[in-house]
């Protein structure tokens, strides 16, 4: 088959209403990553913002409630849409439900319940960690080893690592995972590994290049990956009518993906 080559990772199947599914409530819990690692090792920053929505497309089951089975979620912080009933979230165990239970959730158009977001600076919570090792052999010539290991909480899909190299194609390239191409259009290296899990945990890519601003011209590295797990301890297993508690049939998508993650 083609490689992967420097093809875009295709957006996470995370979109309300995707196809598998139709019953008339479908959800979409959708987390965005920025990460900022530095060469040195070590983390920034990191920022994990995610959301769930709420279609309805279907009217007779407008008036819903959703139970929420949370996790702990330490240091997370949580939003809820004006018209959702603040205190039913906050209480044990939680619930999603509109202030009015008399009203029902609007159709035809997605409705953003929930939004949730976590900061960190601690390493051990980044899902993929970036290593580069650039060596001078001689004046503008330098060997690089790039390494990735995987926090095995995660199993990351379509991971594509970018690196600048401005001077043309290196020599010698070897991709222990995945597969590695030189796109002349960007001027970078493509490092693609379609699934990293604990059977390939970490991975390496060696090459030699030339680079005429020093070890600085590998720089930055950008890196980007979908993961089908979230952050937020988060489940929805269970939706109910509003008026008898009776559950209700309905679609679910969730997923992670990178909105910026670069190591600098």
């Amino acid at each position: 088959g083609a490689g992967v080559g420097g093809a875009p990772p295709p957006p996470p199947a995370s979109r309300p209403g995707a196809p598998g599914s139709t019953a008339g409530i479908q959800l979409a819990i959708e987390e965005k990553l920025v990460v900022t690692l530095s060469r040195d090792g070590g983390l920034q920053g990191m920022e994990v913002k995610g959301d769930l929505q709420l279609l309805i497309t279907d009217a007779a089951v407008g008036k819903c409630t959703l139970p929420l089975i949370m996790g702990d979620n330490a240091g997370f912080q949580f939003k809820t849409h004006p018209n959702i009933n603040k205190a039913l979230f906050t209480q044990r165990p939680s619930t999603l439900a509109l202030r009015d239970p008399s009203r029902a959730f609007p159709t035809g158009s997605a409705l953003g319940v929930l939004k949730w977001r976590l900061q960190s600076n601690d390493e051990a919570n980044v899902p993929l960690v970036i290593n580069c090792w650039p060596t001078q052999t001689s004046d503008d010539t330098f060997e690089l080893t790039v390494e990735y290991e995987l926090n095995e909480k995660f199993e990351l899909r379509e991971v594509r690592v970018c690196i600048p190299i401005a001077a043309g194609a290196p020599s010698g390239l070897q991709a222990a995972a995945g597969e590695a191409t030189y796109d002349k259009r960007t001027s970078s290296l493509i490092w693609c590994i379609p699934i990293v899990d604990s059977s390939n945990a970490s991975g390496t890519v060696e090459f030699t290049a030339q680079s005429t601003t020093g070890a600085d011209g590998f720089f930055p590295i950008d890196v980007s990956f979908t993961s089908p797990k979230i952050f937020c301890e988060l489940e929805v297993s269970e939706v109910k009518s509003a008026d008898d508690q009776s559950p209700l049939p309905f679609g679910k998508q969730a997923g992670m993906s990178v909105e910026s993650y670069q190591v600098v």
